[in-house]
C-alpha cells in the first residue's frame, strides 16, 4: 500500500481516537455535574399549578417520567477506571430535590401507586429521616386511592417505627382495616396497638362499626369478636384502676389488689381463657398471663 493511501487511514484513526477519549471525557464531565444541575432546575421545582398547567393532557405520563427520573437519580453509577474496566461510585443524593420529585408526580398522578411506593423505600430511613414528609406522600395516596388498604397500613408501621406511637399506630391500622378486601389482621394488629397506647376506647369503638359492616360467615369474623370483647374486659379493669387511683392516691400493684379493694368484685371473662395480667407500668394484657416477667 503507497504512503499516500496510507496516511489519510492514520489520521482518520487518530481522529476517531480522539473523538472517542473526548467523548468519553463529556460523559464523565456530564456525570460529576449532573447532581448540581439537578439540585437547581428541572420541571419537579415547579409550583403545582404551573406544572398541571404544562403536562395537560399527559399527567400521566409525565408523572411516569418524574417517578423513573427518581429512579435514575436513586440508582448507582459506572466510572470507568483510568486503567480499564468500571467501577460503582457511591452518588452524594439531594434528597431535598428528590422529594420535589416525588411529590411532583403525585400533583401530576394522585393515584399512582409506585410513587408512594418508591418514596417510601428511600425518604423515611435512615440517612435521609423525612419521616414527616413521607407520611404527607401516603396520606395524598390514601385520599385519592380508596380502594387500597397499603398507604394509610404503611402510615401506621411508620408511625409505629420511626415516630414510636403505639397508640396513633393502631388507630392508623384500623383506619386501613375498613378499607374493602384490607386483610383480618389489620384489625387484631390495630386493636392491639391502639390498647397499648392508651386508645382501649377508640379501638372498641372502630371494631364495633367495622363488625356492623362485616357478615358472621366471612374468614376472621370470630377473631374481631373475641379481640372485641378481650378490649372490653380490659376497658372494664382500666376504669376501675383509675377509680381505685382517684380513691387511695396510688394505682393498685396488682389486679389481685384492686378486686380485694372491691372497687371491682372481679374480674371480666377472658375470651382468650387465661387470666388478665397487669404490668409494673399499669397496662392491662389480656393475652400474656405472664406480663410482670421482664422480658430480654
Amino acid at each position: 500500500m503507497s504512503r499516500r493511501r496510507i496516511l489519510p487511514l492514520v489520521v482518520g484513526m487518530v481522529l476517531c481516537c480522539f473523538y472517542a477519549a473526548s467523548y468519553n471525557a463529556l460523559l464523565q464531565q456530564r456525570a460529576s455535574t449532573r447532581h448540581e444541575r439537578q439540585s437547581s432546575s428541572g420541571i419537579w421545582n415547579l409550583p403545582p399549578a404551573a406544572l398541571l398547567a404544562v403536562a395537560g393532557e399527559f399527567k400521566g405520563l409525565m408523572a411516569d417520567y418524574l417517578t423513573l427520573e427518581a429512579g435514575a437519580q436513586l440508582g448507582t453509577e459506572l466510572r470507568r477506571k483510568p486503567a480499564g474496566g468500571f467501577q460503582v461510585v457511591k452518588k452524594n443524593y439531594d434528597w431535598p430535590s428528590i422529594h420535589r420529585i416525588f411529590t411532583a408526580s403525585q400533583t401530576l398522578d394522585p393515584s399512582f401507586a409506585q410513587t408512594f411506593i418508591m418514596a417510601q423505600g428511600w425518604l423515611p430511613w435512615e440517612p435521609v429521616n423525612m419521616v414527616a414528609e413521607t407520611q404527607e406522600i401516603l396520606k395524598v395516596a390514601a385520599k385519592n386511592r380508596p380502594w387500597d388498604w397499603q398507604p394509610t397500613h404503611i402510615r401506621g408501621f411508620n408511625t409505629y417505627y420511626f415516630l414510636k406511637q403505639q397508640g396513633e399506630a393502631g388507630k392508623l391500622f384500623l383506619e386501613a382495616a375498613q378499607t374493602p378486601h384490607a386483610p383480618s389482621f389489620l384489625t387484631i394488629l390495630g386493636a392491639r396497638m391502639a390498647q397499648k397506647g392508651g386508645e382501649t376506647e377508640t379501638a372498641i369503638a372502630i371494631m364495633k362499626s367495622m363488625l356492623a359492616d362485616k357478615d358472621s360467615e366471612e374468614p376472621g369474623y370470630t377473631d374481631i369478636v373475641d379481640r372485641l370483647h378481650a378490649l372490653e374486659g380490659v376497658l372494664v379493669i382500666e376504669q376501675a384502676a383509675k377509680k381505685y387511683e382517684k380513691s387511695l392516691g396510688r394505682k393498685p400493684s396488682s389486679l389481685t389488689e384492686l378486686t380485694a379493694s372491691g372497687i371491682l368484685a372481679a374480674l371480666p371473662p377472658n375470651p382468650y381463657h387465661i387470666e388478665y395480667c397487669m404490668d409494673s407500668a399499669g397496662i392491662i394484657y389480656f393475652d400474656k398471663p405472664d406480663c410482670r416477667v421482664p422480658t430480654h
